[in-house]
């Protein structure tokens, strides 16, 4: 590909992003905190921007952690979530 200049490269999987200098050294990959303590390792924030630079400043939600909140902004009664929790649906 080269001789033919053809721009080429090898086609990253996940490992080799996980290990790749570069990556690391732009901070691609970022070490982020559950709410169990583990750490797991995440995507890094793009583009890159010099004067309003992206964070990570708090955790996922855990699965379910804002549910009441959003289900009562709408208005659903206790009492209706009440049942959708006793029949699984939440």
């Amino acid at each position: 590909m080269n001789a033919a200049g053809v721009p080429a490269g090898k086609s990253y999987d996940a490992a080799d992003i996980a290990n790749d200098p570069h990556y690391q050294a732009r901070e691609m990959i970022l070490d982020a905190t559950l709410a169990d303590g583990s750490v797991v390792q995440v995507p890094g924030i793009v583009p890159k921007l010099s004067q309003t630079p992206g964070q990570i400043t708090r955790a996922a939600p855990t699965l379910g952690q804002h549910t009441t909140e959003i289900l009562d902004s709408l208005g659903i009664s206790a009492s209706q979530q009440a049942d959708w929790k006793s029949r699984g649906v939440i």
